[in-house]
């Protein structure tokens, strides 16, 4: 059989046709280091156009292995049990390619090493290594298991003293979602460390429960799970309701229960609420003075920052965890004068006003209607994408983005008598400019 016929069986297998075993299909064995390189005198696979390379390996009943291919090439990896694929690299870096496979069978199998586009071409060096897979028992504080599954899997965790411990998840191959229960905790985690998993927690003695997955529950492949005892920084304790004081930082453990504290803003300022954590995905609320505001991932990475033209008073900060994860956060506030131009305020019926928004800025206008019926609100810019809504007592009746032409904001409502607030702001992230807003009766 001529080697383009071998790997069009190859390409057919993919779609679930057989694939007959060929002498070009080099031998290969587990502990096997080889090297070779893909060129455009190598067989194309006529499904994508790329060049391929195959091996034959024989493998004992649910023997774990892994396949792994670095060098300039940008590979793709996929292994065929006769009649079909059983399983195909994900590809998710640049730098070197994995993929670990548990064969349901003892037999004959064909790894096909190929190119991941019809330009991917160069030298490679492939491993092939066994997988210590783990056998079931508990993992303790400075251990790690390796394991293969294409389900979840859940593993008892011993803790023998209290303390801080980074639980950590890892695949090369999927996105991996981590879980922690019991003695009163509850925790999950999905994409602390890139797509891998970290939970950090004050835990007590006694017996947890590990649930490892992936994302959407999709999981198929090796991942590392290990447990490390952390020192928790000197006054750091678990997160409790408290008081948020301007140019003061708090320092505190998240545990899976949300923490609100309250905030006391003497004067209109410009406000800046920021939560920081290299160990979650970081959640910031802000509630009072008719202001609801929300946000997730507004700081640098996956931190969350609140900016906002606050009037005098009282306001409640929430802090909580987008995944459900754990760890030490910080958080801050900081209180500066209101620049020139800035929007915010009261708003007159049958009055233009015309305001500068900052970048990350909501502005807040405070509307007395007196008398009822349909009115109409716009806000127009040559410089931001406008978005406009309307709440009564902090609840949002009605909004809108590009009714007004272009990238206008237009919103007709039918209002009762009584106090609205009207919030400016851009539809894009992060957008400042120059713009007018106006209520009317229509």
């Amino acid at each position: 059989m001529h080697k383009e016929s071998i790997v069009l069986a190859v390409t057919m297998a993919v779609a679930g046709s057989a694939w007959a075993a060929s002498p070009s299909a080099a031998p290969l064995q587990v502990g096997q280091q080889v090297r070779g390189e893909i060129t455009s005198a190598d067989a194309i696979n006529y499904r994508d156009g790329t060049r391929s390379r195959l091996y034959e390996i024989r493998l004992a009943p649910d023997q774990g292995v892994q396949f792994r291919v670095d060098g300039p090439l940008r590979a793709h990896l996929s292994l065929h049990d006769e009649d079909r694929l059983l399983q195909s690299s994900n590809d998710r870096g640049d730098t070197g390619t994995s993929m670990s496979v548990r064969v349901p069978r003892a037999g004959r199998y064909l790894l096909a090493v190929s190119g991941r586009d019809t330009s991917s071409y160069g030298p490679y060096t492939l491993n092939v290594s066994p997988l210590q897979l783990y056998e079931g028992g508990p993992v303790r504080a400075g251990g790690s298991i390796t394991d293969w599954s294409e389900r979840s899997r859940q593993i008892p965790l011993e803790i023998e003293r209290e303390g801080m411990y980074a639980i950590r998840m890892g695949s090369d191959e999927f996105d991996t979602v981590l879980s922690l229960d019991g003695q009163g905790v509850s925790l999950r985690n999905d994409d602390a460390e890139g797509t891998n998993s970290l939970i950090t927690a004050h835990l007590s003695p006694g017996t947890y429960t590990l649930t490892a997955a992936g994302y959407g529950d999709t999981m198929s492949g090796q991942y590392t799970l290990s447990v490390e005892e952390r020192a928790l920084p000197a006054g750091v304790g678990p997160a409790r309701d408290g008081v948020l004081t301007a140019g003061e930082t708090v320092t505190a453990l998240y545990q899976g229960q949300p923490a609100t504290y309250t905030l006391q803003v003497p004067a209109r300022r410009l406000v800046t609420i920021d939560m920081r954590s290299s160990d979650l995905d970081s959640m910031l609320a802000l509630e009072g003075e008719g202001v609801a505001l929300s946000d997730d991932d507004s700081g640098e990475g996956v931190d969350a920052r609140i900016v906002s033209v606050l009037e005098p008073g009282s306001y409640s900060v929430r802090t909580s965890s987008f995944n459900d994860g754990g760890g030490i956060f910080t958080l801050d506030a900081r209180f500066d004068d209101v620049p020139d131009n800035v929007g915010g305020g009261s708003l007159q019926i049958g009055r233009s006003h015309e305001a500068v928004l900052m970048p990350g800025v909501t502005d807040r206008y405070t509307v007395q209607v007196r008398r009822g019926g349909r009115h109409l609100i716009e806000m127009g810019s040559t410089e931001v994408d406008s978005y406009v809504r309307i709440l009564r007592d902090g609840v949002e009746i009605g909004s809108d983005d590009d009714s007004g032409g272009g990238l206008d904001a237009r919103l007709e409502q039918t209002l009762e008598p009584g106090t609205y607030t009207i919030e400016a702001e851009s539809a894009i992230g992060g957008q400042s400019g120059r713009y007018r807003i106006s209520i009317n009766r229509s």
